[in-house]
């Protein structure tokens, strides 16, 4: 059995992941999700392993309304993200945040962290407080949104990541036949299936999300790699 602090770990991430995306998503994927997710929390002797497995089939499946979703916060901030993050400080920091934004200012760069010369330390964790529930917020106005008059314009945008995500996938399944054809090189096959795990790690938020760039600059470094191999003797097919 794998420590307690490993797979709480990731359940926690799991439990985060649907949370999040559960209010747009189709009323049969959300219930197989949160039966997947209360299985885990019920099956002690789970590795992460496994916990991780399934993760990544729903992570697929519901990447689309995730990225669709953050893209709609996206859009909300712009317009109402400031008010929030406002009304939640105090008069005395509204002031101070205030003559902040009359210098340039913005929550973005409070966000990054930028300000920090502006700011002291005591403010900044009031300013991180108003942070959070600035994203709370947004995150129910954006959810709103999409049940409502945004319904039409979140749909298209799901089929775009859809479309974004089986384009990926086919980049990835090239990689995966490049690594079976590399058996004989265990070394470049590892290389490959690691790149195509951290691109699987990167959806359910248990590693840095991958670009469509990324996989693509990926996709040719393999393919430069079997060429390499190639011309060097060793015999790796090389698909045309």
């Amino acid at each position: 059995m794998e420590t307690l602090p490993t797979t709480q770990y990731t359940k926690q991430i799991f439990r985060q992941l649907y949370a999040f995306v559960a209010p747009v998503l189709p009323t049969e994927l959300e219930e197989e999700m949160r039966h997947a997710l209360e299985h885990i929390e019920q099956d002690a002797d789970l590795t992460r392993e496994d916990i991780e497995e399934t993760m990544i089939i729903f992570g697929k499946r519901v990447w689309p309304y995730r990225k669709a979703l953050q893209e709609a916060i996206g859009l909300h901030e712009g317009n109402v993200g400031s008010k929030f993050f406002r009304s939640a400080l105090s008069r005395k920091m509204q002031k101070k945040f205030d003559e902040f934004t009359s210098h340039g200012g913005t929550v973005h760069d409070i966000h990054s962290g930028a300000p920090a010369d502006f700011f002291t330390t005591e403010e900044r964790i009031e300013l991180n407080h108003a942070l959070v529930n600035m994203n709370t917020q947004l995150t129910q106005f954006a959810v709103q949104s999409v049940k409502g008059t945004g319904h039409k314009q979140f749909q298209s945008s799901v089929q775009e990541f859809i479309t974004l995500l089986d384009n990926l996938e086919n980049q990835l399944s090239d990689i995966r036949v490049m690594a079976d054809d590399a058996q004989e090189h265990p070394m470049i096959a590892r290389e490959m299936r690691e790149h195509i795990r951290g691109f699987e790690y990167g959806l359910v938020l248990l590693g840095k999300e991958y670009t469509q760039e990324a996989v693509e600059k990926a996709q040719e470094h393999f393919h430069g790699r079997r060429r390499e191999l190639k011309v060097r003797g060793f015999d790796i097919a090389l698909n045309n």
